[in-house]
């Protein structure tokens, strides 16, 4: 006969086993759908309704058909003043349609600008803004030319706006891209990652320093004006600021090894109040907002999903091993990834 000492011990154990069971309720799940092979690192992308303009790392620029799966175009260098030269590490590659041009850096150069439309043409034009340019987000402007700012890792925030300029020598026609306006902010930390609204602000991760705000101001007077960043606020956090989301309700804020923040519009303007921390724990390289989604960038563990409807209370929704992930972007009811075995494409089952 079983005693009743060994009856309570098998509750026990059974009761120890139990709990060590993982809890996966409400967890969500992502479906790979395809992988896109970039040959060299996929470090960023920028999505122009169904095609891809991808940072390849040392194979240079691509250009892909996310319907088809199929790479239009390849790029590992340009022609330059009768010389080819080959690129040297992409790292950043951004479209602007609105005036045929592709933007693309090198690990800590000036933004090279580029002649892109139908006829495939990739015609050099030259280089703007400054060496150890970190990021940089563009809007085309009214008047037929666009305003870039810049995360310089060196002299802070930088911003200017641009026209295109014809000139001809010995009958030979020279088109470049020439700052109409410009300026620049200093700040006592080094630019990391910027982002903009392309309305009324500016935020700039800066490292140890945290993140910085900048409201936008324009001069009606003057046509097509760009807006000039003036200093609004900042937020010291724990960690190393690298990139900053916005979002219209606020900012999410990658801080490395300390996880997440999000800061609300209202604190934002005010330059005070609390912030969220979420995700800490984990080394968040860059993160992606749509709807009540937020998709972080982890490095070699992958991505992490959290539900953030309750902004205050951010919800871990799993992490995911789809390779060693740099940036993620939303894309046709997808999620774009990209790692160092490729763009992948996959969907999120919330």
């Amino acid at each position: 006969m079983i005693s009743i000492k060994k009856v309570y011990f098998l509750l026990v154990v059974l009761l120890f086993f139990s709990c060590m069971e993982p809890n996966d309720e409400g967890l969500w799940s992502v479906d790979q759908i395809s992988v896109f092979s970039t040959k060299g690192f996929c470090r960023n992308v920028s999505v122009e309704e169904n095609i891809a303009y991808v940072a390849s790392g040392q194979a240079g620029v691509q250009i892909w058909d996310l319907e088809t799966g199929q790479v239009l175009h390849e790029y590992l260098g340009y022609s330059q003043d009768g010389s080819y030269i080959e690129f040297d590490d992409i790292s950043i590659v951004k479209r602007d349609g609105a005036n045929n041009l592709i933007f693309v850096t090198e690990s800590n150069k000036k933004v090279k600008v580029f002649f892109f439309d139908d006829s495939s043409d990739f015609i050099y034009r030259n280089e703007i803004m400054s060496d150890r340019t970190k990021d940089y987000v563009s809007f085309p402007t009214a008047g037929g030319g666009f305003t870039m700012y810049v995360a310089d890792n060196d002299d802070g925030l930088k911003w200017g706006t641009y026209r295109s300029d014809t000139t001809t020598i010995f009958n030979l026609e020279i088109i470049n891209w020439m700052p109409t306006a410009g300026g620049e902010v200093s700040t006592d930390g080094k630019p990391l990652g910027i982002d903009s609204n392309g309305e009324n602000l500016v935020a700039m991760a800066v490292d140890q320093l945290g993140v910085e705000f900048y409201n936008l101001i324009f001069n009606q007077s003057i046509e097509n004006a760009s807006g000039e960043p003036v200093f609004l606020s900042r937020f010291d956090l724990d960690g190393n600021a690298e990139q900053v989301k916005l979002v219209d309700s606020g900012a999410y804020i990658s801080v490395d090894d300390f996880g997440a923040y999000f800061i609300k519009n209202e604190s934002i303007l005010s330059g005070e109040g609390a912030v969220v921390h979420f995700a800490e724990g984990l080394t968040v390289d860059h993160i992606s907002v749509k709807d009540d989604i937020a998709v972080l960038s982890i490095g070699s563990k992958g991505i992490a999903l959290y539900d953030v409807s309750d902004i205050q209370n951010p919800k871990a929704k799993g992490i995911f091993d789809v390779g060693y992930a740099y940036k993620t972007e939303f894309w046709n009811g997808h999620i774009l990834i990209c790692t160092r075995s490729g763009l992948k494409t996959a969907k999120i089952n919330s």
